[in-house]
């Protein structure tokens, strides 16, 4: 879908949901509209042909609010990875069109440093997203440095949302 000119129209805010941790958070999300929720879960016709209609080439993925920031640490270890995963096999079902950014299980910094490391080393994603406190603190406490360290040391966003 890129221009003549080869320049390409890449959307970095782009949600979905996945299954697994919606559920996490079902009748707590001020998301539960019925049609939110299910324009948020398609990652297939719905999607593209909109993409195609509004000129965008790629969208770059990412898990929307409420995510793992809201589980605790044992729990958003285990989900973010499954999570991640499963993205991976959407973007290879559409590898043209679509690119990642990572859940990470930021109520524990260092597993999210890790997870970050397989994203982006692994899974081929650009970064990864963020959503709001995690366990009351702002992303910028001291705890959460590590996450920052490995991003920059892999030379990739942490986009805040």
């Amino acid at each position: 879908m890129a221009t003549s000119d080869d320049v390409q129209v890449i959307a970095i805010e782009e949600h979905y949901n996945d299954p697994e941790l919606t559920a996490l958070f079902e009748g707590r999300d001020i998301r539960s509209s019925p049609h939110i929720v299910g324009r948020l879960g398609d990652l297939g016709a719905l999607r593209l042909g909109e993409m195609n209609e509004g000129g965008i080439d790629i969208q770059v993925l990412s898990h929307t609010a409420p995510s793992t920031q809201k589980l605790d640490p044992e729990t958003a270890v285990r989900v973010a990875r499954s999570v991640n995963n499963r993205l991976k096999q959407t973007i290879d079902g559409n590898p043209d069109r679509f690119q990642g950014f990572a859940a990470l299980p930021t109520p524990d910094p260092k597993a999210a440093a890790v997870e970050l490391e397989r994203c982006v080393d692994k899974l081929g994603f650009k970064g990864a997203m963020v959503h709001g406190l995690t366990q009351g603190l702002f992303i910028d406490d001291q705890r959460f440095w590590p996450i920052f360290e490995r991003a920059q040391a892999l030379d990739v966003p942490i986009y805040v949302h």
